[in-house]
């Protein structure tokens, strides 16, 4: 019994210090800031939300059950992955949600109408030229807490806890070639 302990204190310690190593840590958003996050983005039914770096789920579950959308998460970390995928389970949305284990800075967001960041000022900066390179003229993107360095958003809003919503539209001049200050916090 002390083997398995001692085991399970080991993968533990490892699976810890490997999530530490990842450009973003983890940290659940709660339900209303999701809602409030889709709503400004303007999902419609039919459309497709991705959500990089998805952890649990919770915006891609959202998005297919209460906006009617097709929820794709991205997550790199295989046990968000299996429990994201048993939330879609239990929840009946196998046909318009799921979580694909995978890099979210390779992620095909071409056919996304909205992609959800809640990410860190590092990985959005990684991700940006990507998504302004791949996504869609009109599609959008919703960023919580941290800015698009140089991009200028179409809106602001204000989760539940008073952090800011930045919701940024593709193909519009502004957004990606505005001020390379707009929205930067220090």
């Amino acid at each position: 019994m002390l083997y398995v302990w001692i085991a399970l204190g080991v993968l533990t310690t490892s699976w810890v210090l490997w999530n530490l190593s990842l450009d973003v840590l983890w940290q659940p958003t709660d339900r209303r800031t999701v809602r409030r996050m889709l709503f400004l983005a303007g999902v419609k039914d039919g459309e497709t939300v991705v959500d990089l770096g998805c952890g649990d789920g919770r915006f891609v579950v959202s998005a297919a059950r209460e906006f009617g959308a097709r929820g794709v998460g991205v997550e790199i970390d295989p046990l968000r992955v299996l429990w994201g995928r048993l939330w879609i389970r239990l929840s009946g949305l196998r046909g318009s949600a799921e979580i694909r284990r995978g890099d979210m800075y390779r992620a095909d967001v071409s056919q996304a109408d909205v992609v959800v960041l809640f990410l860190s000022p590092t990985a959005n900066l990684k991700l940006q030229d990507r998504l302004k390179r791949e996504m869609k003229p009109g599609s959008r993107v919703i960023s919580y807490y941290h800015p698009i360095w140089g991009w200028t958003p179409e809106e602001v809003g204000e989760g539940v806890a008073g952090y800011p919503l930045y919701l940024y539209r593709m193909g519009c001049d502004e957004t990606v070639a505005g001020d390379p200050r707009a929205g930067a916090t220090l």
